[in-house]
Parts: C-alpha cells; structure tokens; sequence
C-alpha cells in the first residue's frame, strides 16, 4: 500500500427493536442521521471533502422507493456524490468499505463515506400476484423476512442449527452464549463504553416525542432457564428466538480516509485499516464462514491469530462466534476457550439487536473504540451473510 487508510468518524444510531423506538422512522432518515454524525464526530462538517459514497442496504423494500437507496441518501446529506449501493445481505456495509478501500488503494479517491442501514420494522407484506390482478380467490402476502430464507435453499435458521451440531456446539452452550451476550451489554452499557458510537435521536413514534439513546433489544433481565426453555424454529434443531437476534432497525456510518488527506485537514485518525477481505463457502455454511475470512485476512497480512487483541464475529446466531472460534482454535479446547474470552466482549447482535444492512461497521466501530480505550492494539471484525458470503475487517489503533 502507498499509504495509511483511517477512518476519522464513525457513529450510529441507537438500535431499535422491531416495531419499536424507530419503526415509525423512514431507513432514509436513519441512514442520513448516522452519516450526518459520522461526518461531523471531529468537530467539522467534512462533507466538502468526500470523494464518493458507499451505502450498504439489504431490504430495498423498506424504503419509500426502493431504488439506488443510497444515492438518495447522500443527497439528503447534500453530497452531490456519486454513490454505489449494495446488497451482499449482512455483509453490505463491509462489502461497501471494502469498495472503499479500493478506490482508496488505487488513488482514485482520497476520501469516503460509508453508510449501512437496515429498517426491518418498515419492509412491507408483498404479493407478486397483484401486479396483473387477481380475477378470483385469495391473495397471498409473502413475508420477505419470516423466515428469512432464499429459493431452493433452508432457511438461515437451519443453517446456524446444523453448523453448531456439524462442529459439536450444544444447544446449552449456544443459549449460554446468548444470555452472557445480554449481561456483557448491559456492564457495558453501564459504563458508558457505547457513547463515543451512538449518536442519539429524537424520535416521534404515535403521538409520542422523545429522545432515543440506548440500544431497546437487549433484555440483561432474562436468565439462562427461560432461553433454555425456547423452542427450536422455522424446523432448526438448536436454532431459538432465544440464541438469535432480533428484527431490528437502525445504521451505521464512518468516513475513512488516506492519512495523508486525514493530516491535511487536521483529523485525528480513530482507527488504521490495515487489509479487508471477502470470502465465501457453500451456501450453508454461514456459521463457519465468519473463521474463513478472519483466516484468509490474516495470512493476506501475514498476521498470526495471537497476534489480535479484540475479535468481533457478528451473532447472526449464537452459532456464529462459537463455531468460528472453534474452527480458529483447531482443535485446541485451551486456544478456543482463549479465544472466546477476546470474542465480543460487550456484547452482540444477539443482545444489541441485527439490523441488518448496518451490523457490519457496527461490529467494526465497537472493537474499535474498545481498542482504544484499551490504548490501543489489534482486532478483527468479521460477519456473516446470508447463502455464505463472509466479510472481515482487520484494525489497528
């Protein structure tokens, strides 16, 4: 690389609940608040300085109009920017960074803003049949996300289930994960560890008017027996409501930039992004794909797993970190148990909520920050995507 790539704001909003805090809120609206923060964390409004926008969004239907969602997004911040929109499902916005990144690497851009949005709370009923009408009997409403699931394919609940029972992660293990995900939040949220990365909002839901904050999914109240006592879903074995997140709203932003541009405008750098990667599997590999970026990311940088400080894997399910890490571990009960102890350490998806086209810098801006509060060190965030298209980030602070 010719030069440094940093990422000098980054900030979301508060993670709704589905039909909740922000269900009354438009994606646009959500996606333009967490970009405005993004833009504006240092103190000055760096939109006059970026080159090109990435907007990573996986339910197009949610929005009024859903088409090149992120081009109307970048105008509502007022950045007559050309903007790239993409769905590559829970990876988008890492994806979109990672596109970034490239134009970044090839020197065609000195600067980006990166957006991923998600409001699952607004994706509508739909019927292919009404288009051409329907002459006699009932109309059917498909459920774009119940299950969320893809032609020809189980859904991704099943998936989750059968990669924890292919590398030996018991349900109680998984329902353990959950509810510890919960409690790592709520010490978190205590501490005020989520205040550099959420940017709060006022919000008007019914005829209600208030400020919204703190992240409403995470239920730190809950205990082990109650998840335990869960059933299985959409035909999963181990797959509960209880070990998976919830459908949730809400996006996440971050500018990044060349150092040498980041200097220039007196911006202190958050974060360094030293390599981005993408991988994929067979389509129902999900649980697993996550350990398969992260190793191919390391061996790109020629980085040994020890090496890393923090690791984020997004909980699509509770089997996503578990699996992954034990993959990572390769075979070593010690090495893996080690490794779960440096693995979303405030928290996740299952707790914070998963909306989501925004997850992916989520995961990102969260180890980051806890890097530095840390003083600094190594982490790598990686997420799954739905038929298995996996995305890691690898951070220095």
């Amino acid at each position: 690389m010719a030069d440094n790539y940093v990422i000098v704001g980054a900030k979301r909003t508060p993670f709704g609940k589905y039909l909740g805090s922000l269900s009354e809120m438009e994606p646009l609206d959500l996606a333009v608040h967490a970009g405005h923060a993004a833009l504006t964390a240092q103190g000055k409004d760096l939109s006059p300085h970026i080159d090109q926008v990435f907007v990573g969004n996986c339910i197009p239907g949610s929005f009024e109009t859903g088409s090149v969602t992120g081009r109307q997004t970048s105008l509502r911040l007022g950045l007559d920017r050309f903007t790239i929109t993409l769905d590559t499902a829970c990876c988008s916005p890492l994806t979109a960074l990672r596109m970034a990144m490239w134009g970044l690497r090839l020197g065609e851009l000195s600067s980006a803003l990166v957006i991923g949005v998600e409001s699952m709370s607004r994706v509508p009923h739909m019927s292919r049949e009404l288009r051409s009408g329907v002459r006699i009997g009932e109309v059917k409403l498909k459920d774009q996300i119940f299950p969320i699931t893809y032609p020809g394919y189980k859904s991704v609940a099943v998936d989750a289930s059968d990669g924890a029972a292919k590398y030996g992660v018991p349900k109680r293990m998984l329902d353990t994960w959950a509810m510890a995900s919960h409690i790592k939040w709520a010490k978190a949220q205590q501490g005020g560890l989520f205040d550099d990365e959420i940017a709060g909002m006022d919000v008007i839901k019914g005829r209600e008017q208030f400020r919204f904050d703190v992240d409403e999914f995470p239920r730190p109240n809950g205990n082990l027996a109650a998840i335990e006592q869960l059933p299985p879903i959409f035909g999963a074995e181990t797959t509960t409501a209880g070990n998976a997140p919830g459908l949730n709203d809400g996006a996440a932003a971050v500018v990044v930039m060349t150092e040498k541009q980041a200097e220039k405008l007196g911006l202190t750098p958050l974060g360094t992004i030293i390599d981005a990667a993408g991988e994929t599997d067979m389509p129902y590999g999900i649980s697993w794909i996550p350990a398969l970026t992260i190793k191919k990311i390391l061996s790109r940088t020629q980085l040994d797993l020890e090496r890393l400080d923090l690791i984020e894997i997004n909980e699509a399910f509770a089997a996503m970190p578990l699996v992954s890490t034990k993959i990572l571990a390769e075979g070593s009960t010690e090495k893996w148990f080690d490794l779960l102890m440096k693995t979303n350490i405030n928290g996740g998806a299952i707790a914070i909520g998963h909306p989501v086209g925004a997850s992916g810098l989520r995961i990102m801006m969260t180890m980051m920050y806890e890097l530095r509060r840390r003083g600094g060190g190594l982490g790598v965030a990686a997420i799954c995507g739905g038929l298995t298209q996996g995305e890691a980030v690898l951070i220095s602070v």
